[in-house]
């Protein structure tokens, strides 16, 4: 004799026998997922930490102006996204991730643009455990660059910085 086992649309089923068997259906996991989609429309100078007066989308997490705070303690995905002018020749721009004040290991992103007027856009991702009450921001630093948010006519706006962050739990 030997048990057979199989999992098929969240049912265990087990068959001991062709006489006996044994259906566990497990509970529904339920999350109350939390996210942020926070963007710019203003240019921004490196230097500083970066603003967000566009809100765009908010769930289980607090935002100011130039920060996020977690409600609840878990996993993260934390994405920003920052579109990069170069102002002259060889213009450069750094951006991290910074948790409660400390710069994030291994967060750092660094562009390089040979021309003036050059736009590329660097990301910054990573996935970390916070914990609630835990604050996240973005900080620059750089030269003859800048966060360049661009309103085409027409078209919707193309944000300096788009930041999510979408919790895994």
């Amino acid at each position: 004799m030997y048990l057979r086992a199989f999992c098929f649309a969240g049912l265990l089923v087990s068959c001991l026998a062709p006489w006996r068997v044994l259906a566990i259906t497990p509970k529904p996991i339920v999350h109350d997922t939390a996210f942020a989609q926070l963007s710019s429309k203003v240019d921004q100078q490196p230097g500083k930490f970066v603003q967000f007066e566009s809100k765009d989308s908010l769930h289980g997490i607090t935002a100011t102006a130039n920060s996020v705070t977690v409600m609840q303690g878990g996993t993260y995905l934390i994405v920003a996204s920052s579109q990069v002018t170069a102002t002259k020749d060889g213009g450069c721009l750094d951006a991290w991730i910074v948790l409660n004040g400390q710069g994030v290991k291994n967060s750092g992103v660094r562009i390089c643009q040979a021309k003036a007027g050059n736009t590329n856009v660097v990301v910054s991702q990573l996935i970390m455990k916070l914990k609630k009450g835990d604050t996240i921001q973005v900080k620059t630093s750089g030269s003859n660059a800048l966060l360049d948010s661009i309103a085409p006519t027409g078209k919707p706006l193309i944000p300096s910085i788009i930041f999510t962050m979408w919790g895994l739990f």
